[in-house]
């Protein structure tokens, strides 16, 4: 029986990421939660009031020296200083936008439209739409789709987050579309995602579990950091100045903590 080259190439690839990124965050290999002792404190350094309304993802643009967030509300794109002020609009409106972020290598804006369970590119420059592409995610709860997005430079591949029925973490490219989609059983449900590959560490939000999980690329939570409330969901990490920023749907502000531990 003949098979495709490409099909045995995009196997090959998709081992080779597997064993060289992470592929989830899950519960220890016993099935339980991190003991206490992973459980990590942070500093709330600023609450922000936004003029953004229902702030969703977040992302560090070029350099890291501004913020992209996306709106619930208005479903439009948005780029901030550090401190959460407004520099401008990109001229794109999406539909039910959750996750944001840049991409380094292209220099091009990613979102996710939760709903139709889409990612979209966008060109940073104009914040016009240049292609977009379904993702394949367990479940079809319309309300329940893609959440969280970061993109990792390391193996040019896009992280995303199903939010709940089921959770899932999905590693996807747009060469091989989805390179794995792993369950993940260690919150409520998943709003937000960041890859810290500096310190090959991911670091996930849940809204109703009321927490941001420090994971590392073996797929073991290391960190457990409780937060002050629900609808945190989106997140941004400093590793050099151990700084968190996240986003609150509802009250509509950014939070910069310090992770003490």
């Amino acid at each position: 029986m003949l098979i495709k080259i490409d099909t045995v190439f995009k196997a090959l690839i998709s081992v080779v990421l597997l064993t060289t990124t992470l592929t989830s965050c899950k519960k220890n290999d016993g099935g339980e939660l991190p003991p206490a002792d992973s459980t990590g404190r942070i500093e709330k350094l600023e609450e922000v009031d936004l003029t953004v309304t229902e702030p969703s993802g977040l992302s560090f643009g070029p350099n890291g020296n501004t913020l992209l967030t996306v709106s619930d509300n208005t479903n439009k794109v948005y780029e901030m200083d550090l401190q959460g002020e407004v520099i401008r609009e990109l001229n794109y409106t999406g539909f039910d936008l959750e996750g944001v972020t840049y991409n380094t290598d292209k220099q091009i804006v990613a979102v996710t439209e939760e709903r139709k369970r889409e990612i979209v590119f966008l060109d940073y420059t104009n914040g016009d739409e240049i292609e977009r592409h379904s993702i394949e995610t367990g479940g079809n709860t319309e309300n329940k789709g893609l959440e969280g997005l970061s993109y990792n430079p390391n193996n040019s591949a896009w992280y995303m987050v199903n939010e709940d029925v089921p959770g899932e973490m999905i590693i996807w490219n747009k060469t091989f579309e989805n390179i794995s989609v792993t369950p993940l059983n260690f919150a409520s449900d998943y709003s937000g995602i960041f890859v810290d590959t500096k310190n090959s560490l991911l670091y996930i939000v849940s809204d109703e579990s009321q927490a941001l999980y420090k994971c590392d690329y073996n797929a073991n939570v290391l960190k457990e950091y409780p937060l002050p409330s629900t609808k945190f969901e989106g997140i941004a990490v400093d590793s050099e100045k151990q700084r968190a920023y996240l986003v609150n749907d509802k009250s509509g502000k950014l939070f910069i903590f310090k992770l003490l531990n």
